[in-house]
């Protein structure tokens, strides 16, 4: 796996949690908070060109809730569930849209589907998959990457 891909995926995770909620990014460390499923909001999107592909950020509630309350300038406890399902959508089409701009040719134009919600552990695609795991507030998330086109064989 290339370095650019790996430093392009967190730089567009990075900037994007900085740039809306002023939180930190860290590569996932000892310790770090873990969360059961029913706990995790995942949300799904498809890359449909140049390469095809698709793009899996889970998160759990208690660290998007925190997010939503940043952005929305609110406080936690009047976050709405449907605040928080818009958050992990807003999050993974603002990183997937970073991401290929940094990882794609300059002038390459890309087309993207909608953020959607699946169920936590139902990340199942026909591509080759890479996970990363990362942290926040010492709170563990996850994004995982599929495609062909993006992995070294």
């Amino acid at each position: 796996m290339s370095e650019k891909l790996e430093r392009d995926i967190f730089s567009a995770l990075s900037t994007t949690l900085e740039n809306m909620a002023f939180m930190e990014v860290e590569l996932e460390a000892e310790g770090a908070q873990t969360y059961p499923a029913e706990e995790i909001l995942v949300s799904r999107l498809l890359i449909h060109d140049p390469i095809q592909g698709e793009l899996y950020l889970g998160m759990p509630k208690l660290l998007l809730r925190k997010i939503a309350s940043s952005v929305y300038i609110m406080p936690e406890e009047e976050i709405s569930d449907q605040m928080v399902l818009d958050m992990v959508c807003e999050l993974i089409n603002t990183v997937a849209g970073l991401f290929l701009n940094a990882y794609l040719p300059g002038d390459q134009t890309y087309s993207l589907g909608l953020p959607e919600e699946i169920t936590d552990g139902q990340e199942d695609s026909p591509f080759e998959m890479k996970r990363w795991n990362y942290q926040v507030d010492n709170d563990l998330f996850s994004l995982v990457l599929a495609g062909d086109g993006f992995f070294d064989s």
